[in-house]
Protein backbone atom coordinates (compact mmCIF):
# COMPACT_ATOMS: atom_id res chain seq x y z
CA UNK A 1 0.00 0.00 0.00
CA UNK A 2 2.82 2.42 0.87
CA UNK A 3 4.47 1.85 -2.50
CA UNK A 4 1.16 2.33 -4.31
CA UNK A 5 0.55 5.67 -2.58
CA UNK A 6 4.09 6.82 -3.35
CA UNK A 7 3.67 5.91 -7.03
CA UNK A 8 0.32 7.71 -7.17
CA UNK A 9 1.82 10.87 -5.65
CA UNK A 10 4.83 10.84 -7.98
CA UNK A 11 2.58 10.11 -10.98
CA UNK A 12 0.27 12.98 -10.04
CA UNK A 13 3.22 15.34 -9.58
CA UNK A 14 4.81 14.49 -12.92
CA UNK A 15 1.40 14.61 -14.58
CA UNK A 16 1.00 18.17 -13.34
CA UNK A 17 4.43 19.02 -14.76
CA UNK A 18 3.29 17.66 -18.13
CA UNK A 19 0.17 19.83 -17.75
CA UNK A 20 2.31 22.95 -17.40
CA UNK A 21 4.44 22.01 -20.39
CA UNK A 22 1.34 21.46 -22.52
CA UNK A 23 -0.16 24.75 -21.33
CA UNK A 24 2.93 26.80 -22.08
CA UNK A 25 3.22 25.73 -25.71
CA UNK A 26 -0.58 25.88 -26.16
CA UNK A 27 -0.51 29.57 -25.24
CA UNK A 28 1.83 30.34 -28.14
CA UNK A 29 0.00 27.97 -30.50
CA UNK A 30 -3.35 29.67 -29.86
CA UNK A 31 -2.11 33.22 -30.32
CA UNK A 32 0.35 32.80 -33.18
CA UNK A 33 -0.37 29.44 -34.80
CA UNK A 34 3.27 28.50 -34.19
CA UNK A 35 4.11 25.01 -32.95
CA UNK A 36 7.12 25.68 -30.73
CA UNK A 37 9.21 22.51 -30.71
CA UNK A 38 11.94 24.11 -28.61
CA UNK A 39 10.09 24.56 -25.33
CA UNK A 40 12.20 21.91 -23.59
CA UNK A 41 15.29 24.10 -24.11
CA UNK A 42 13.58 27.02 -22.36
CA UNK A 43 12.85 24.76 -19.38
CA UNK A 44 16.51 23.72 -19.32
CA UNK A 45 17.63 27.35 -19.51
CA UNK A 46 15.40 28.29 -16.56
CA UNK A 47 17.03 25.58 -14.46
CA UNK A 48 20.52 26.79 -15.37
CA UNK A 49 19.59 30.37 -14.48
CA UNK A 50 18.33 29.27 -11.08
CA UNK A 51 21.06 26.81 -10.15
CA UNK A 52 24.02 27.96 -12.18
CA UNK A 53 23.68 31.73 -11.89
CA UNK A 54 21.69 32.77 -8.84
CA UNK A 55 22.36 29.94 -6.36
CA UNK A 56 25.92 28.86 -7.18
CA UNK A 57 27.58 31.91 -8.77
CA UNK A 58 25.79 34.67 -6.87
CA UNK A 59 25.17 32.70 -3.67
CA UNK A 60 21.51 33.71 -3.30
CA UNK A 61 19.02 31.76 -1.21
CA UNK A 62 16.60 29.41 -2.95
CA UNK A 63 13.46 31.59 -2.85
CA UNK A 64 14.93 34.83 -4.26
CA UNK A 65 16.87 32.76 -6.79
CA UNK A 66 13.66 31.09 -7.97
CA UNK A 67 11.78 34.39 -8.20
CA UNK A 68 14.63 36.12 -10.05
CA UNK A 69 15.12 33.28 -12.54
CA UNK A 70 11.38 33.06 -13.33
CA UNK A 71 11.07 36.83 -13.80
CA UNK A 72 14.15 36.86 -16.02
CA UNK A 73 12.57 34.11 -18.11
CA UNK A 74 9.57 36.40 -18.58
CA UNK A 75 11.87 39.11 -19.92
CA UNK A 76 13.39 36.54 -22.29
CA UNK A 77 9.85 35.71 -23.41
CA UNK A 78 9.16 39.33 -24.35
CA UNK A 79 12.41 39.51 -26.31
CA UNK A 80 11.77 36.25 -28.16
CA UNK A 81 8.19 37.25 -29.01
CA UNK A 82 9.23 40.59 -30.48
CA UNK A 83 12.39 39.45 -32.28
CA UNK A 84 11.45 35.90 -33.33
CA UNK A 85 7.84 34.73 -32.87
CA UNK A 86 6.15 37.80 -34.30
CA UNK A 87 8.07 37.71 -37.63
CA UNK A 88 7.87 33.90 -37.83
CA UNK A 89 4.07 33.79 -37.68
CA UNK A 90 3.96 35.58 -41.05
CA UNK A 91 6.03 32.87 -42.76
CA UNK A 92 4.84 29.53 -44.17
CA UNK A 93 4.40 27.00 -41.36
CA UNK A 94 7.37 24.80 -42.29
CA UNK A 95 9.74 27.80 -42.15
CA UNK A 96 8.25 28.97 -38.86
CA UNK A 97 8.71 25.53 -37.29
CA UNK A 98 12.30 25.43 -38.52
CA UNK A 99 12.87 28.85 -36.98
CA UNK A 100 11.62 27.81 -33.54
CA UNK A 101 13.83 24.71 -33.63
CA UNK A 102 16.87 26.74 -34.68
CA UNK A 103 16.23 29.20 -31.87
CA UNK A 104 16.11 26.38 -29.33
CA UNK A 105 19.42 24.98 -30.57
CA UNK A 106 21.02 28.43 -30.32
CA UNK A 107 19.79 28.69 -26.73
CA UNK A 108 21.15 25.24 -25.86
CA UNK A 109 24.55 26.02 -27.36
CA UNK A 110 24.67 29.39 -25.60
CA UNK A 111 23.89 27.62 -22.33
CA UNK A 112 26.65 25.06 -22.94
CA UNK A 113 29.19 27.79 -23.67
CA UNK A 114 28.15 29.78 -20.59
CA UNK A 115 27.84 27.04 -17.99
CA UNK A 116 29.75 24.13 -19.48
CA UNK A 117 28.52 20.68 -20.45
CA UNK A 118 28.93 19.00 -17.06
CA UNK A 119 25.83 18.18 -15.07
CA UNK A 120 25.34 19.44 -11.51
CA UNK A 121 22.59 19.90 -8.96
CA UNK A 122 21.57 22.26 -6.17
CA UNK A 123 22.33 20.60 -2.85
CA UNK A 124 19.56 20.76 -0.28
CA UNK A 125 16.94 22.13 -2.66
CA UNK A 126 13.59 20.38 -2.00
CA UNK A 127 15.47 17.30 -0.80
CA UNK A 128 14.35 14.77 1.76
CA UNK A 129 10.99 13.22 2.56
CA UNK A 130 7.89 14.08 4.59
CA UNK A 131 6.18 11.40 6.65
CA UNK A 132 2.40 11.02 6.66
CA UNK A 133 1.75 8.17 9.04
CA UNK A 134 3.32 5.07 7.52
CA UNK A 135 3.95 6.74 4.15
CA UNK A 136 7.08 8.72 3.27
CA UNK A 137 6.65 11.12 0.35
CA UNK A 138 9.49 12.93 -1.36
CA UNK A 139 9.36 16.63 -0.56
CA UNK A 140 9.85 17.65 -4.21
CA UNK A 141 6.69 15.84 -5.36
CA UNK A 142 4.54 17.47 -2.69
CA UNK A 143 5.99 20.86 -3.56
CA UNK A 144 5.32 20.28 -7.27
CA UNK A 145 1.68 19.39 -6.54
CA UNK A 146 1.13 22.48 -4.39
CA UNK A 147 2.82 24.94 -6.74
CA UNK A 148 1.26 23.59 -9.93
CA UNK A 149 -2.22 23.45 -8.38
CA UNK A 150 -1.92 27.11 -7.42
CA UNK A 151 -0.73 27.96 -10.94
CA UNK A 152 -3.61 26.07 -12.56
CA UNK A 153 -6.15 27.86 -10.38
CA UNK A 154 -4.54 31.21 -11.23
CA UNK A 155 -4.52 30.34 -14.94
CA UNK A 156 -8.22 29.45 -14.85
CA UNK A 157 -9.11 32.69 -13.07
CA UNK A 158 -6.98 34.69 -15.51
CA UNK A 159 -8.61 33.13 -18.58
CA UNK A 160 -12.20 33.23 -17.32
CA UNK A 161 -12.39 36.36 -15.16
CA UNK A 162 -10.11 39.00 -16.71
CA UNK A 163 -10.13 41.12 -19.85
CA UNK A 164 -6.72 39.69 -20.81
CA UNK A 165 -8.08 36.16 -20.56
CA UNK A 166 -11.11 37.00 -22.69
CA UNK A 167 -8.77 38.50 -25.28
CA UNK A 168 -6.68 35.32 -25.26
CA UNK A 169 -9.75 33.19 -25.85
CA UNK A 170 -11.01 35.46 -28.60
CA UNK A 171 -7.68 35.37 -30.46
CA UNK A 172 -7.55 31.59 -30.08
CA UNK A 173 -10.95 31.29 -31.77
CA UNK A 174 -10.48 33.81 -34.60
CA UNK A 175 -7.52 36.14 -35.01
CA UNK A 176 -8.96 38.21 -37.86
CA UNK A 177 -12.28 38.87 -36.15
CA UNK A 178 -10.49 39.65 -32.87
CA UNK A 179 -8.35 42.20 -34.69
CA UNK A 180 -11.44 43.83 -36.21
CA UNK A 181 -12.98 44.03 -32.72
CA UNK A 182 -10.02 46.07 -31.48
CA UNK A 183 -7.84 43.35 -29.91
CA UNK A 184 -4.14 43.79 -30.66
CA UNK A 185 -3.18 40.28 -31.77
CA UNK A 186 0.54 41.04 -31.65
CA UNK A 187 0.24 42.23 -28.05
CA UNK A 188 -1.53 38.96 -27.21
CA UNK A 189 1.38 37.07 -28.78
CA UNK A 190 3.87 38.97 -26.62
CA UNK A 191 1.75 38.34 -23.51
CA UNK A 192 1.40 34.63 -24.30
CA UNK A 193 5.14 34.23 -24.96
CA UNK A 194 5.88 35.98 -21.67
CA UNK A 195 3.50 33.70 -19.78
CA UNK A 196 4.90 30.67 -21.59
CA UNK A 197 8.49 31.47 -20.63
CA UNK A 198 7.45 32.24 -17.06
CA UNK A 199 5.93 28.76 -16.87
CA UNK A 200 9.10 27.27 -18.40
CA UNK A 201 11.12 28.96 -15.68
CA UNK A 202 8.88 27.52 -12.97
CA UNK A 203 9.07 24.04 -14.48
CA UNK A 204 12.85 24.28 -14.78
CA UNK A 205 13.19 25.11 -11.07
CA UNK A 206 10.71 22.47 -9.89
CA UNK A 207 12.25 19.51 -11.73
CA UNK A 208 15.85 20.10 -10.62
CA UNK A 209 15.65 17.63 -7.69
CA UNK A 210 14.16 15.03 -10.07
CA UNK A 211 16.50 15.35 -13.06
CA UNK A 212 19.50 17.38 -11.92
CA UNK A 213 20.74 20.23 -14.10
CA UNK A 214 21.98 19.00 -17.47
CA UNK A 215 21.69 20.14 -21.06
CA UNK A 216 19.28 17.27 -21.75
CA UNK A 217 17.34 17.42 -18.47
CA UNK A 218 14.01 18.41 -20.05
CA UNK A 219 14.09 16.50 -23.33
CA UNK A 220 11.77 13.71 -22.19
CA UNK A 221 9.59 16.05 -20.12
CA UNK A 222 9.16 18.30 -23.15
CA UNK A 223 8.15 15.32 -25.29
CA UNK A 224 5.64 14.13 -22.71
CA UNK A 225 4.20 17.63 -22.43
CA UNK A 226 3.59 17.54 -26.17
CA UNK A 227 1.99 14.09 -25.77
CA UNK A 228 -0.24 15.52 -23.03
CA UNK A 229 -1.38 18.21 -25.46
CA UNK A 230 -2.25 15.61 -28.10
CA UNK A 231 -4.05 13.35 -25.62
CA UNK A 232 -6.03 16.20 -24.07
CA UNK A 233 -6.84 17.97 -27.35
CA UNK A 234 -4.28 20.16 -29.08
CA UNK A 235 -5.08 23.84 -28.55
CA UNK A 236 -7.23 23.35 -25.45
CA UNK A 237 -5.87 24.59 -22.13
CA UNK A 238 -8.27 22.41 -20.15
CA UNK A 239 -7.34 19.54 -22.44
CA UNK A 240 -3.68 20.14 -21.59
CA UNK A 241 -4.51 19.67 -17.90
CA UNK A 242 -6.46 16.48 -18.48
CA UNK A 243 -3.86 15.12 -20.90
CA UNK A 244 -1.01 15.75 -18.48
CA UNK A 245 -2.79 13.96 -15.66
CA UNK A 246 -3.66 11.02 -17.93
CA UNK A 247 -0.04 10.64 -19.03
CA UNK A 248 1.41 10.96 -15.51
CA UNK A 249 -1.06 8.61 -13.86
CA UNK A 250 -0.80 6.07 -16.70
CA UNK A 251 2.94 5.86 -16.07
CA UNK A 252 2.28 5.42 -12.35
CA UNK A 253 -0.21 2.62 -13.04
CA UNK A 254 2.32 0.88 -15.26
CA UNK A 255 4.81 0.83 -12.39
CA UNK A 256 2.13 -0.10 -9.83
CA UNK A 257 1.26 -3.24 -11.80
CA UNK A 258 4.87 -4.36 -11.83
CA UNK A 259 6.13 -2.72 -15.01
CA UNK A 260 9.86 -2.36 -15.45
CA UNK A 261 10.90 1.28 -14.75
CA UNK A 262 13.24 1.07 -17.74
CA UNK A 263 10.18 1.01 -20.01
CA UNK A 264 8.19 3.69 -18.19
CA UNK A 265 8.83 6.32 -20.85
CA UNK A 266 7.64 3.97 -23.57
CA UNK A 267 4.15 3.97 -22.01
CA UNK A 268 3.58 7.61 -22.96
CA UNK A 269 4.50 7.02 -26.58
CA UNK A 270 2.27 3.95 -26.80
CA UNK A 271 -0.54 6.05 -25.31
CA UNK A 272 -0.20 8.83 -27.88
CA UNK A 273 -0.12 6.33 -30.74
CA UNK A 274 -3.37 4.82 -29.47
CA UNK A 275 -4.98 8.26 -29.28
CA UNK A 276 -3.78 9.17 -32.77
CA UNK A 277 -5.34 5.97 -34.09
CA UNK A 278 -8.58 5.98 -32.10
CA UNK A 279 -9.25 9.62 -31.12
CA UNK A 280 -6.83 11.91 -32.95
CA UNK A 281 -8.58 15.11 -31.82
CA UNK A 282 -7.95 14.29 -28.17
CA UNK A 283 -10.22 14.09 -25.14
CA UNK A 284 -11.58 17.67 -25.36
CA UNK A 285 -11.65 17.94 -29.14
CA UNK A 286 -15.01 19.67 -29.19
CA UNK A 287 -13.65 22.49 -27.03
CA UNK A 288 -10.36 22.72 -28.81
CA UNK A 289 -10.00 26.48 -29.21
CA UNK A 290 -12.52 27.67 -26.66
CA UNK A 291 -10.28 27.76 -23.60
Amino acid sequence: METLIQLAISGLAMGLIYCLVAIEFTLILNTSGLMNFGHDKYIMFGAFLFGGTFVIRLGWDFLPSAVASVLLMGVVGIFIAVIVFSPLQKLPRVYAMTGTMALSMILQEATRLTYGARSFTVLGFLSGTINFGFVSIQRVYLFIIIVTTILLIFQNLLMMKTKLGRSFRAVAQDKETSSLMGINVNTMLIASATMSLLICGIIGVLIIPVTGITLGMSNMIGSKGYIAGVVGGMGSLNGAIIGGLVVGLTEALFLAFGGNPVYKDVVSFVLVVLFLLLKPDGILSEKKAAI
